[in-house]
């Protein structure tokens, strides 16, 4: 490796470091905040309340003890802190894990596999990028009144956003999420001519840490990869039936705890009056805002004007098709399927939607990225940049109000902040 090269990674990292390290403040700040107040006043609304008591006492509503990991640790960092600082540290490493996992297959892909220029500037433009795509939030207007763009009503209720920050069981699975997506995406380009062991246990491990840190990105992902894997394996007349039945195996531990998960919520254990999941067209997502396609296009312009730029990628490039159909997957899972009883009103059905969006915006990102380095369309790739900024922007401002306690579903000041 050249000095050059040497030089420009370092400061790359430095540069990285230092600024995930305020982005963590911040965002440590807020869930401590959370901490403290949610449950408590009107502010800093979440379902953490519900967390620390689980973490103190071991009371459970029913749902909390099918996905342990956030728990495993928020009770270990209990012993040496208050659960409030204890929760606090659990989110504010595992969204850093996060940040620090796709940084990583951000440069592999940009650098790798797409042999991008490698210079110190496109480094640090990739961490630009990588720490962005962590704010990036549906589009909404800044007014001290209710939300008034055509067809939405409230900023984040109905419309939602890939960066929900009140979900802390959110925050923790998706470290565990990305990898288990980009470990995919790669063997997806190499398993039907051979399958990777190593890359298969890695892929394998990460999906069943996602799942027991939250099912709802596992409910997603293994829908979409079932579909493309079976799609293939019809195309190929069966040809590589054996490879896919390797990749099949790495979903099996998987497998086995939603089946744990599913049981401890639905079973008869479960105090609470759970009766399945239920089929509808939209039916909980029209609570919350009867135009679900405005609210499509609210939380994801930039990432769907990029396919209409994109389109040669789309054809070519395993991974963009790949968070195209996880996009459309989330969409139709989130609008056909809810649970029934009590929690229908919950739509939970929802966050996987969110990972959804996430995924979709980080693909079209990386993808921009490269585009940009390589100066190829620069009409098109302006335009994309400015739908991306709308939603940065936007996604600074809302961070910047659930820091300050605005309720996150208008963002406007809550009763004990006025």
């Amino acid at each position: 490796m050249r000095k050059e090269d040497i030089r420009s990674r370092i400061t790359d990292l430095i540069i990285f470091a230092a600024a995930l390290v305020i982005f963590s403040y911040f965002f440590g700040r807020l869930v401590y905040c959370q901490t403290i107040y949610a449950g408590r006043t009107d502010g800093y609304r979440s379902d953490i309340v519900a967390y620390m008591a689980y973490i103190v006492e071991g009371k459970d509503s029913g749902y909390i003890i099918s996905y342990p990991i956030f728990f495993w640790l928020g009770r270990l960092f209990s012993k040496f802190m208050s659960v409030d600082y204890a929760i606090t540290w659990v989110e504010v490493l595992l969204n850093a894990a996060a940040v620090i996992i796709t940084k990583y297959f951000f440069d592999k892909i940009v650098f790798e596999k797409y042999k991008a220029t490698d210079k110190w500037y496109t480094r640090l433009f990739v961490s630009f990028v990588t720490i962005a795509c962590f704010f990036l939030s549906m589009w909404w207007l800044p007014r001290l009144a209710p939300i008034h763009l055509p067809g939405k009503y409230q900023v984040f209720l109905g419309t939602y956003s890939g960066n929900p920050w009140h979900n802390s069981t959110y925050i923790a699975t998706r470290p565990f999420a990305i990898a288990a997506f980009f470990s995919f995406v790669s063997l997806l380009d190499t398993y039907e001519d051979k399958f990777e062991v190593k890359d298969g246990v890695l892929f394998g491990i990460s999906l069943l840490l996602s799942t027991m840190a939250k099912p709802s990105f596992t409910l997603l992902f293994v829908s979409t990869a079932g579909l493309v894997m079976a799609f293939r394996l019809i195309m190929s007349r069966f040809k590589n039936f054996k490879n896919t039945m390797l990749l099949t195996l790495c979903f099996l531990p998987t497998f086995a705890d939603l089946y744990y998960q599913f049981f401890m919520v639905f079973g008869e254990g479960n105090p609470n009056e759970e009766h399945g999941i239920g089929f509808g067209w939209f039916d909980v997502w029209k609570v919350y805002n009867e135009h679900v396609l405005a609210a499509i296009f609210y939380a994801n312009a930039f990432a769907l004007f990029c396919i209409l730029c994109f389109l040669k990628d789309v054809k070519e490039d395993a991974m963009y098709r790949f968070s195209i159909v996880l996009f459309l997957v989330s969409v139709l899972e989130a609008g056909i399927l809810y649970e029934k009883g009590e929690r229908f009103i919950d739509f939970n059905f929802g966050w996987g939607y969110m990972h959804g969006i996430f995924f979709f915006e980080l693909v079209a990102a990386i993808k921009l990225t490269d585009r940009t380095i390589k100066k190829q369309k620069p009409v098109l790739t302006g335009l994309c940049w400015v739908l991306f900024l709308i939603h940065l922007v936007a996604g600074v401002m809302y961070f910047r109000g659930l820091y300050y306690g605005y309720d996150y579903n208008t963002l406007l000041p809550c009763t004990w902040t006025t």
